[in-house]
């Protein structure tokens, strides 16, 4: 692989990384993680404000997420369009964990940060 194939813009994939609820925010210390598909989250802006979903799928180029049960009925044809949210108008409440290497990395930041903690305790 050459460097500027690296380098192209459309073979890296961005981050869409949202806040965590305050509670998640206490466990993990970090304030926000990426985005993936099967996380709950609590939409806090827009039409949907306060439904609670998991997210369906993830729009990276655009930062926007899907989130089930968010749709609108078309008038015409009868069917139902999905519509997105921005990952900042969206908060984290609960994590998908099935992949160990992100619970373990979770639990690792935590960890570093009770350290850290009981370092500048003493």
């Amino acid at each position: 692989m050459n460097r500027q194939s690296r380098n192209d813009p459309s073979s890296q994939k961005r981050r869409v990384s949202a806040h965590l609820a305050d509670d998640l925010k206490t466990r993990y210390s970090t304030r926000a993680v990426p985005i993936r598909k099967g996380d709950s989250v609590r939409v806090l802006r827009g039409e949907f404000a306060g439904l609670e979903g998991k997210v369906d799928t993830i729009d990276r180029t655009h930062s926007r997420v899907f989130v089930e049960g968010m749709t609108r009925e078309k008038t015409a044809g009868g069917k139902s369009s999905r519509l997105s949210v921005h990952a900042s108008k969206v908060i984290l409440t609960n994590l998908n964990l099935s992949d160990k290497w992100r619970s373990s990395l979770l639990e690792d930041k935590a960890k570093t940060a009770r350290d850290r903690d009981t370092e500048e305790a003493a």
